[in-house]
């Protein structure tokens, strides 16, 4: 019997797996609106009453698919967090919210090229799906930076600091997608294939975006803050 169950457990991991793949790499082609069940169903090899068991509906799957990568990916980043925490810097945290990401969206074997594209997608993607993700996903993470960078920005309010993180990591995903689809064509620029040297590029920006003094409401920046 407790063979049976395995077994039946491994064919439904199996088949929820083709499907979350397929899915993944439809969307990240073609967008959430571009993409029908029946077109997932065919490119899994499935049929669609295996979609709507596993998942529901077409939104159930798009989430889905977010989750798969994100939930393990927040836990590292929350890791990388708590050690930075140690030794705190604002580079340190700047990092521990880049690296992870960096690292899952070029491995093939987690969430690569794909998944990369799907983040690239998300700013044009229906309204009510991208903050469902943003709540979901990123807003506790954008809390925990927020906490943590505000001791190395007393001239900023606990607001700007969010809205710095915020664009930081908008622009970090935007620039991930276009690298990881420059690697793929197999730019020869030979920077483009040195990985650390990258990171360490995408972290300084992030340090610059994050530390900016917020602008008074006439664009100027605020005077005695800094």
């Amino acid at each position: 019997m407790s063979s049976t169950r395995k077994s039946q457990s491994d064919r439904s991991a199996e088949t929820s797996g083709k499907i979350l793949r397929a899915a993944q790499k439809l969307f990240a082609l073609r967008g959430f609106d571009g993409v029908t069940m029946r077109a997932i169903a065919s490119e899994a090899g499935v049929n669609l009453a295996s979609i709507v068991y596993y998942f529901e509906n077409k939104e159930g799957l798009y989430l889905a698919v977010f989750r798969q990568y994100a939930e393990p990916l927040m836990e590292e980043r929350m890791k990388m967090l708590k050690e930075a925490d140690l030794h705190p810097s604002l580079r340190a945290y700047a990092r521990a919210f880049i690296e992870p990401a960096f690292r899952l969206l070029l491995d093939k074997n987690l969430g690569g090229p794909d998944h990369a594209r799907l983040l690239w997608r998300l700013p044009q993607e229906p309204e009510y799906l991208g903050r469902k993700i943003y709540d979901e996903f990123y807003a506790p993470l954008i809390r925990e930076m927020t906490q943590r960078v505000r001791q190395f920005c007393p001239w900023d309010d606990e607001l700007s600091i969010s809205w710095h993180i915020h664009i930081m990591s908008s622009i970090f995903h935007a620039t991930l997608g276009k690298y990881v689809t420059r690697l793929e064509l197999h730019d020869k620029e030979p920077w483009m294939k040195d990985q650390d040297r990258v990171l360490q590029m995408i972290v300084n920006t992030a340090v610059l975006l994050i530390s900016r003094p917020a602008l008074s409401p006439d664009g100027e920046e605020e005077q005695g803050k800094r």
